[in-house]
């Protein structure tokens, strides 16, 4: 047990190590290569210590102590176009990402585990020079989530699990805008570019439950309630007018974000003993999204109005998005062959968060096809000592999933675009599982 207690702390410490990984829009891509290969649908199937995030009550069927690392490169590809200018923009943001699960089961009853990721995030970056450059050049958000969770096996087909959400979110926001001023000096105009950076923290919950009904058919659930975040940061103008107050000095701001809630309800059905289909049904209450604004700090308006006679305007930096709820249904398959290798396959479709009115660059939610291919090995580990003792086993997945979204006119009045979007992705999850800790 003592080269167990080892990799159980270093790998603890790197879950709480990990820095902030940057995303691209609200989830299009999984937080497992496993589930990736599957088109995510893993709710149901939840088999290995990624249940933390997609199931936490799998955790009380898997034995052992389980450690799994995902790593994924990504690129989205999003595309302004213009007929009438005609001019074509593109926003193409490249990042690394990763999360982190380790989990423990005692008496093959109860499941505890934790995990490191990033569930909800978004990063679109248009030039600096394109047209609608007043209304976002660079939008961001990230959020990062320690999650410990524990599950428990009520009877051999049903199992439960609970867990706590250790929120922490940043968010920015660039854009070029117009000062005009009329105290200043008559048809007084200044341009500027306006730059908001808050972060924050927070406390969310996770349920899950799952049936195994028998040995070919299983249901499972995930349901996570919305988290309001409170946020506070710096707002900075790249100008400054010298005066009495101050025209357009940074300033501090404040901003909320709502994490929305999800539901999640999937099936596993076994048709033969290596075949195996898992279809999830995911609905997010992006509706509870109203807002994409960041509040500068009010105290020195009362005295800017008695100087001036006029109350500043650039209070609310921010605009209205009043998303609607979404839905994503995912769809995946699984062939083992020979030698504990599988190969796997998937597809998502999710629907688009914004309706033509409020399509907007600052967030685009478009309608989304995702297709996914990958392959898997699942085997005995071996002593490095002794090559006929068997220590553990070891799990090793490769994914791509290719993204794509059909164009759609927006019908924003300050900012009519034609937009679609391109998300891929790159990625690996290495596992490893040291057996049951039952004592024979």
């Amino acid at each position: 047990m003592g080269n167990k207690k080892v990799i159980f702390f270093v790998a603890f410490f790197m879950i709480f190590g990990s820095c902030y990984l940057k995303a691209s829009e609200f989830r299009k891509f999984e937080l497992s290569a496993r589930a990736a290969t599957l088109g995510g649908a893993f709710a149901a199937r939840a088999d290995d210590v990624s249940a933390v995030f997609y199931n936490p009550s799998g955790l009380a069927f898997l034995p052992g102590i389980r450690l799994k690392t995902n790593i994924y490169y990504q690129q989205l590809k999003s595309i302004a176009e213009f007929p009438v200018v005609p001019q074509t923009y593109k926003s193409t943001t490249n990042q690394i990402r990763g999360s982190y699960f380790i989990s423990l089961n005692i008496k093959e009853r109860f499941g505890f585990g934790i995990g490191g990721f990033t569930p909800n995030s978004m990063n679109l970056k248009w030039p600096v020079d394109w047209i609608g450059n007043a209304l976002s050049i660079h939008s961001k958000l990230n959020t990062f989530y320690i999650r410990p969770v524990v599950a428990v096996k009520i009877s051999n087909h049903l199992a439960v699990g609970v867990g706590m959400d250790f929120i922490f979110s940043d968010v920015a926001w660039l854009y070029n805008k117009i000062f005009t001023f009329q105290e200043i000096g008559p048809g007084y105009q200044q341009p500027y570019n306006s730059d908001s950076k808050v972060s924050g923290k927070g406390l969310g919950f996770v349920a899950g439950v799952m049936v195994r009904i028998s040995d070919s058919l299983r249901v499972g659930g995930r349901y996570q309630p919305k988290v309001k975040l409170d946020l506070e940061g710096s707002h900075n103008f790249s100008i400054f007018l010298g005066s009495e107050p101050p025209i357009l000095a940074n300033r501090e701001v404040t901003s909320t974000l709502t994490m929305p809630q999800e539901f999640v309800l999937g099936l596993m059905y076994l048709p033969g003993k290596n075949l195996s289909l898992q279809i999830d049904l995911q609905w997010t209450g992006m509706s509870e999204i109203k807002q994409w604004e960041f509040n500068l700090d009010p105290q020195f308006y009362d005295d800017y109005e008695q100087y001036y006679g006029i109350r500043p305007d650039y209070a609310r930096q921010g605009v209205d998005l009043n998303l609607r709820n979404t839905t994503r249904f995912m769809f995946g398959v699984e062939y083992i062959l020979k030698n504990s290798i599988a190969l796997r396959a998937g597809y998502a479709y999710q629907t688009s968060a914004a309706n033509d009115q409020m399509l907007h660059p600052v967030f685009l939610g478009l309608d989304t096809n995702m297709l996914s291919l990958g392959i898997g090995y699942d085997g005995a580990m071996f002593s490095i000592w002794r090559t006929e003792e068997r220590s553990g086993e070891f799990s090793f997945d490769v994914f791509f999933q290719y993204g794509f979204s059909s164009s759609r006119e927006s019908a924003l009045p300050e900012l009519s675009a034609v937009y679609k979007t391109n998300p891929w992705s790159l990625g690996v999850g290495i596992g490893f599982n040291w057996g049951s800790l039952k004592k024979s």
